[in-house]
């Protein structure tokens, strides 16, 4: 038997909408390889401690559910310090644990809090196989004491019921889409400055004018699952902070080792990407040629593409997108890792 267990702790009236897309387009897809769903979710506003008996309660009838030599699928981070416990006891049963990675907090808040590293590292080797963004992210994993299997995602997928229409041999034209949450994008701001490219800004907590006369454009706020059709532009950007010079130092460092959700945000939608050099998903970009990359935001003053090249781009996002709307990668991660599991 295979299951895919998922724990979520919100508002009551969360319940049916408090998951990101990555994290339901998971879902659809552990449900698309036959895993059964066992999802258990639990409100806020319960004392802790209650929460924690009724968690408890809960797997432990997951726990007699559980055949032998079952599989477990995770989506992480889940109940980090606890949930290491029940795979300890579900072993016993000869039941396996894979997860996949969605965030790593303590790498996420700058890796360098050594004991919160390390207390994730131990409870991420609890599994048996862990999906990791890209080798970036697998190495560092790796540096830090990981000695379970790791595999590479490298891309995660974006899920599409129809595909955007987009014509690859449109008339290219300078312009930028940027889209996510613009409280912690304060650079866009700043845009102006770039007076050689156009900006088209999507996004909720947008607090310019949004006056037509600037290069710089809010255009409205939009679910992820409308976003893809809205976007309007040449290429995507993934950028973070307040700066255009430079990263945020936090989320810039992040962006070394994992794959930011707008990057197949903008791959769905067809569009070649901007991101900076040293990003993981830099590496991606350059070797199936998906855009280009840049040292900071002002480098787009001297970046000059042609009509040709830019075809050659999209066509290559095209192949892609092709693929992530579909499923292709975490499916193809999944596989790997049930064959490994298997042989055991």
């Amino acid at each position: 038997m295979k299951y895919q267990l998922s724990i979520s702790i919100g508002k009551s009236s969360d319940k049916n909408s408090a998951s990101t897309k990555a994290v339901k387009d998971c879902a659809n897809l552990f449900s698309k390889l036959d895993y059964k769903d066992y999802n258990l979710f639990f409100a806020e506003e319960i004392s802790t401690i209650r929460r924690y008996v009724l968690i408890f309660k809960e797997l432990a009838k997951f726990y007699i559910l559980l055949k032998k030599n079952s599989i477990v699928g995770i989506q992480y981070p889940m109940l980090n310090n606890v949930f290491k416990y029940f795979i300890k006891a579900a072993k016993v049963k000869g039941v396996r644990f894979f997860c996949i990675i969605h965030d790593i907090e303590s790498l996420r808040l700058g890796g360098l809090d050594d004991a919160l590293v390390s207390k994730e590292v131990e409870n991420l080797n609890y599994y048996d196989c862990v999906i990791a963004h890209n080798h970036n992210m697998a190495k560092w994993l790796r540096d830090k004491g990981m000695t379970t299997n790791i595999q590479s995602l490298e891309v995660f997928d974006y899920l599409l019921n129809e595909v955007p229409a987009r014509n690859i041999n449109s008339v290219f034209s300078k312009t930028i889409v940027f889209a996510g949450n613009l409280a912690k994008s304060n650079f866009i701001y700043s845009l102006s400055q770039i007076d050689n490219w156009d900006f088209n800004v999507y996004g909720p907590n947008y607090k310019g004018d949004n006056q037509h006369k600037s290069n710089v454009v809010w255009r409205g706020e939009y679910s992820p699952d409308e976003v893809v059709y809205k976007l309007d532009g040449n290429f995507g950007l993934i950028w973070d902070g307040n700066k255009i010079e430079e990263c945020d130092e936090l989320l810039g460092n992040y962006l070394k080792y994992n794959n930011p959700h707008k990057f197949s945000l903008y791959l769905a939608a067809g569009l070649p990407v901007i991101a900076p050099k040293n990003s993981a998903i830099g590496k991606v970009i350059t070797d199936y040629q998906l855009g280009i990359l840049i040292d900071n935001l002002t480098d787009l003053h001297n970046v000059e593409i042609t009509e040709e090249e830019y075809r050659t781009y999209k066509a290559n996002c095209d192949k892609v997108k092709n693929k992530i709307i579909k499923g292709g990668y975490f499916l193809k991660a999944v596989e790997v890792v049930e064959n490994l599991l298997k042989s055991k």
